[in-house]
């Protein structure tokens, strides 16, 4: 690496974020598969949009995409291949107050709420894109994969990749 590449100045000097860094920091892991993100839609499924179906069947929310606009975001809540992550989870934090999940509560229901906990962090810390909530729907195959699949993943080394393409955007 040459001398420059990937260094910021700061107010107290010059610095770079190694994939070391990152790995201590968020304890994502290192070794694994690259994390490539396709937004290219399922196919459109009982006469919904493909991802509005896909999220439909993943998370039993059937995202509006025309007509209803968030009061936080001031857009739709599916948008193009985004969706709003303001708008899912203040649906679920909504519904999670009418119903709180307990012991009791069926798998598929804490892991659907699960799902929704990792698009919030995925979306909006490790990738977010501070010039809106809206996170790529390609992000939602590795979400609603399996979880064994998810731990495969270099999840550091994408964020390293994220941190360095916004640090040199700004």
């Amino acid at each position: 690496m040459e001398k420059g590449d990937h260094c910021f100045n700061f107010r107290e000097g010059e610095a770079t974020i190694t994939l070391k860094d990152v790995a201590i920091l968020t304890h994502l892991p290192i070794d694994g598969k690259p994390v490539c993100v396709s937004d290219h839609p399922p196919e459109d499924r009982d006469g919904m949009p493909g991802w509005v179906h896909f999220i439909h069947s993943h998370l039993g929310v059937k995202v509006p995409v025309k007509g209803c606009v968030d009061a936080t975001d001031r857009m739709p809540p599916m948008r193009k291949h985004q969706v709003s992550i303001t708008w899912l989870t203040n649906y679920f934090r909504d519904h999670y107050e009418s119903h709180p999940l307990t012991e009791e509560s069926p798998e598929d229901e804490k892991e659907r709420y699960a799902r929704v906990y990792l698009i919030g962090m995925i979306g909006g810390v490790f990738f977010s894109k501070k010039s809106s909530n809206l996170l790529s729907c390609g992000w939602l195959r590795i979400i609603f994969s399996s979880w064994e699949e998810m731990v495969e993943y270099s999840w550091a080394s994408a964020c390293l990749a994220m941190i360095y393409h916004n640090l040199s955007n700004v």
